[in-house]
């Protein structure tokens, strides 16, 4: 997680990543009361099934002993975040609480155990404007803006081999969510460096003298931050990675240099400019 390392937080490092992670301790307490429910109560092997599974984790990826000499030693602690996905809290507080609502016989019963379920889970639970910012509902079933699909299929309208698998420039406003609708195109920018040119620490460490991170920054210096102070370096670094579109938010100026750096517009959707990489033409 950024800003939290094990040499700064030692043996707390563990306690302080749930924290930032979970945001309030309700549902993990919901989690722990379902498992002490289960030791005293449970008969069936089946209902045991969360007890080994998190007291082998306890002992493992979240023990804080294993985290500062093991983990530390990985270099793994930027993403040891991913770690808290694999404690069961979510799926074991549905199966506790469908266990607590089939312990009643009389409908009545039920359906007052049921409210009561909702109940906790709607008071325990955090409201989505404080989780999430800009929440908006999906504009399709893929689940990415309606312009991207369109982009997309100019970009395939524009291949010159259909089955292809084109290398192409996106801004940051489409680069990390384009391949989750068209894994036929290849990205320019890797995420990370494009988050660690943004100054984010989760993404590691770079070489920032390796000829691959500064390819990339010349692109992102024009393409994000609207750099244009080498012309040369952004037109080497497209055509050594072997761009062949670049696609960006709209901007005047933007287009303009573009334009004057051997791209060609080939399209345009209400928010983006589309272009073709062709290099300069050599006089």
């Amino acid at each position: 997680m950024a800003g939290v390392t094990i040499e700064e937080l030692g043996l707390k490092f563990v306690k302080v990543c749930m924290k930032l992670y979970w945001g309030s301790w309700w549902y993990p307490l919901l989690f722990a009361i379902g498992l002490l429910c289960t030791l005293i109560w449970g008969r069936k092997k089946s209902s045991r099934i969360f007890i080994g599974y998190t007291a082998f984790l306890f002992l493992t990826v979240y023990n804080p002993i294993v985290v500062k000499y093991v983990i530390a030693r990985l270099d793994f602690e930027n993403e040891y975040y991913r770690l808290i996905w694999i404690l069961p809290v979510i799926p074991a507080i549905a199966y506790y609480g469908v266990t607590f609502v089939s312990a009643f016989k009389k409908k009545w019963l039920k359906a007052a155990a049921v409210l009561a379920v909702l109940g906790v889970l709607i008071v325990s639970g955090n409201p989505l404007n404080q989780v999430v910012k800009n929440f908006a509902l999906a504009e399709n079933i893929y689940k990415v803006p309606n312009e991207l699909i369109e982009i997309c299929e100019i970009l395939h309208e524009n291949m010159s081999n259909p089955d292809g698998r084109p290398r192409v420039v996106f801004d940051a406003s489409l680069n990390n969510v384009v391949r989750q609708y068209d894994a036929q195109l290849r990205l320019t920018i890797d995420r990370n460096a494009s988050i660690y040119r943004a100054g984010s620490t989760v993404a590691g460490e770079f070489d920032e003298n390796s000829r691959r991170y500064k390819r990339q920054k010349a692109i992102l210096d024009v393409i994000d931050y609207q750099i244009y102070d080498h012309p040369k370096k952004f037109r080497n670094a497209l055509g050594k990675s072997k761009t062949k579109f670049v696609v960006v938010l709209k901007n005047e100026e933007l287009q303009a240099f573009l334009l004057k750096n051997g791209c060609e517009q080939i399209a345009e959707t209400e928010s983006y400019n589309i272009f073709r990489y062709k290099g300069l033409k050599k006089t």
